[in-house]
């Protein structure tokens, strides 16, 4: 993922030492520029997940959806699954 100057200018704010929200557009990359302020160390990544997390209309609210599949994805790594 780009992570660009032009993005991270996104994250200025005149309120606060930066905004933890870019804008309509380039959200998942201003997200990962918010995020590697704070990871120069470490390797990490950004999943954006916000267009699975959250049902609309009458069934509103949180999915939940990604969770199983983190918890999967973990403990496999951690060699607590086969």
């Amino acid at each position: 993922m780009p992570l660009w100057d032009d993005y991270q200018e996104l994250l200025k704010s005149p309120f606060a030492d930066m905004a933890n929200i870019g804008g309509r557009y380039g959200g998942a990359i201003s997200a990962a520029c918010f995020l590697s302020r704070f990871t120069k160390k470490f390797d990490w990544a950004h999943l954006d997940i916000a267009g699975t997390a959250w049902k609309s209309g009458a069934d509103k609210g949180a999915t939940g959806r990604p969770v199983p599949l983190l918890t999967h994805y973990l403990l496999q790594r951690a060699g607590k699954l086969n």
